[in-house]
């Protein structure tokens, strides 16, 4: 009771695979008195602590529930059977249910359940070393693993259930495995070994057609030709029947009366005639009877080749398959080298991402303070009238280079802490037009050294959702830049507008020395991209650029730029819209 369903390979993956589309079934009116029965007996076995019967009552209902297509009752029953069995360890009815589970985990379509039970079946089968069993359980877990998506785990299964049908000549499930093989390898993309099995598969069943056919019409032929002796035998019983009856007619005659000598012997060739054709009859029933005899024979030789070819056949495939499993086992060795080899990369790389997060954090630390510092100092001196000329002028360009310092110093920062991927955006309404207006008041001074105009023209109702602080960080490096590469009395401007319900464009315009297009196409490209001084020989390190590239795409926008050189360059922002 605890197997509902044949073992036969095709059958179980043809349930698993169209269960789903099985109607559910009301239960008849001898089935819902079974299941009432059936719970009477198991209140009564429990009652009793019988645990072994009432498991059995519990399976008879979920077989009942089963045949009804009603897979969710079943499972519970079986599950409550499967409990008393564990409790009782009776480790071959535990196998059986977590097969059945399987099946039925299957027909719901929950795949990692079913999977789930078909190994813990497995493994009960290899103990029992039952070869159908156990390639009956291997082909049910592929099917299951087919279905996850899970391919290279259903072909280990598949190769396992192939070799164990090659060692015990199991010749449907080999049959099965090869085009299981096949169909798998056909999910998977791999054309070539979806091929090779699906041609062993037809081959094998080619060669297993043709011998049943030639069996099928010598086992014809032997009939028709038994039939027809049977036939002759029964006529020769017949001519045999008519001379003693005529030998009775005679000697009856010659008691009876005088007969002539010339009448008798008449009869006597007559007798002698009949006899000769009788065993001529005979003998031709004995030529028959050789000759269906050498057609046995024949047959037998020619079941025996067929054999013979089929052996071949079957020992040609196991030495392939032997070398191929030689060859994964290779494959295996390489890859758990490989494997290793990079365990030891990766933990030698955790150990230089230690030291370099070391290193950016002392560099963060040491430097920022004594820099702030500096521009503090700067800032002070400003208000200071009886400075000497010659003396604020020295200081005014020590300032915008620790101006310029403190930039290169965060842009290298902040680069290095998205490779660390440790700066996350947070998506929030930005207006825009407040973060230039920021840095125009930031940057106002340096603009003023080079007698630069600042700009702002971005609408005030232009709301993007993007980070705050990386959007500062953008519009200060570009107009930063800006500024850099424009000559003196130059100007610098910042527009915006709306390019639908879901896109803000902004662009930075300067009217500076511009970029060649060759230059351009190696700006976000630090191995490529080699920093140039400003108009007024102002530092940089080339991360401005790439460092703005990086926070736009992190926030969901696009960078752009166009240039053309002493006209000027335009680097266009696109952020989304907020909604």
């Amino acid at each position: 009771m605890y197997l509902r369903r044949p073992v036969l390979l095709f059958v179980i993956l043809f349930t698993i695979c169209l269960s789903s589309k099985a109607q559910v079934l009301p239960l008849s009116r001898s089935d819902s008195g079974r299941v009432i029965l059936y719970q009477n007996q198991y209140e009564a076995f429990i009652n009793a602590n019988s645990i072994r019967e009432a498991s059995d009552a519990m399976n008879k209902i979920g077989y009942i529930y089963w045949n009804a297509n009603q897979y969710r009752k079943a499972i519970y029953y079986y599950e409550k059977s499967l409990a008393l069995n564990a409790k009782i360890e009776n480790s071959n009815g535990v196998a059986m249910l977590h097969n059945n589970l399987g099946m039925l985990y299957a027909d719901v379509q929950e795949y990692e359940k079913a999977l789930a039970h078909f190994s813990t079946t497995l493994v009960t089968r290899r103990l029992g070393k039952e070869p159908v069993s156990i390639i009956a359980t291997l082909v049910n877990r592929a099917t299951v693993y087919n279905n996850l998506k899970k391919y290279s785990l259903a072909v280990n299964d598949l190769k396992e259930a192939l070799n164990l049908s090659l060692e015990n000549k199991l010749n449907s499930q080999l049959a099965s495995s090869y085009a299981m093989l096949s169909e798998t390898y056909d999910k998977m993309g791999n054309a070539e070994e979806a091929r090779k099995y699906f041609d062993l598969f037809k081959s094998f069943n080619d060669l297993e057609l043709k011998g049943k056919i030639v069996v099928e019409s010598y086992k014809k032929q032997l009939a028709e030709k038994t039939v027809d002796l049977k036939a002759k035998e029964v006529l020769i019983k017949q001519y045999e029947l008519e001379i003693e009856k005529k030998k009775l007619l005679k000697t009856g005659r010659q008691l009876g009366s005088a007969l002539s000598e010339n009448s008798n012997l008449e009869k006597e060739i007559g007798y002698k005639q009949q006899r000769v054709i009788a065993y001529q009859h005979l003998a031709e029933l004995q030529k028959e009877r050789a000759a269906v005899a050498e057609a046995q024979n024949e047959m037998f030789k020619r079941t025996w080749l067929f054999s013979v070819a089929i052996m071949l056949l079957v020992m040609t495939i196991a030495v392939l398959v032997y070398f191929n499993n030689r060859k994964i086992r290779e494959q295996n060795r390489q890859l758990q080298e490989q494997n290793e080899a990079i365990a030891k990369q990766k933990e030698q790389l955790a150990v230089s991402n230690d030291v370099k997060n070391k290193i950016f954090s002392i560099i963060a630390h040491d430097l920022r303070g004594p820099i702030a510092s500096l521009n503090n100092f700067f800032m002070l001196l400003e208000d200071f009238e009886d400075i000497p000329d010659e003396v604020r002028e020295i200081l005014e360009e020590l300032s915008v280079e620790n101006s310029q310092i403190s930039t290169i110093l965060e842009n290298l920062l902040n680069w290095a802490k998205t490779q660390m991927a440790e700066l996350r955006p947070v998506l929030k309404p930005v207006e825009v037009r407040a973060i230039v207006e920021e840095n125009v008041n930031l940057l106002q001074r340096l603009a003023e050294g080079k007698n630069i105009t600042l700009l702002n023209q971005v609408p005030s109702d232009l709301i993007a959702s993007s980070d705050t602080e990386m959007t500062k960080i953008v519009f200060r490096n570009l107009m930063q830049n800006a500024i850099k590469f424009t000559k003196a009395k130059g100007t610098v401007k910042i527009e915006g507008k709306r390019l639908n319900d879901d896109l803000l464009e902004f662009k930075v315009i300067d009217s500076g020395i511009g970029m060649s297009a060759d230059k351009v196409q190696t700006l976000f490209n630090l191995k490529s991209n080699k920093s140039t001084f400003g108009t007024n020989n102002e530092k940089g390190t080339g991360l401005g650029l790439v460092l703005c590239n990086d926070f736009v795409k992190t926030c969901g926008g696009s960078l752009v730029v166009t240039s053309e050189v002493n006209v000027g360059t335009t680097i266009t922002v696109t952020l989304n819209a907020n909604k």
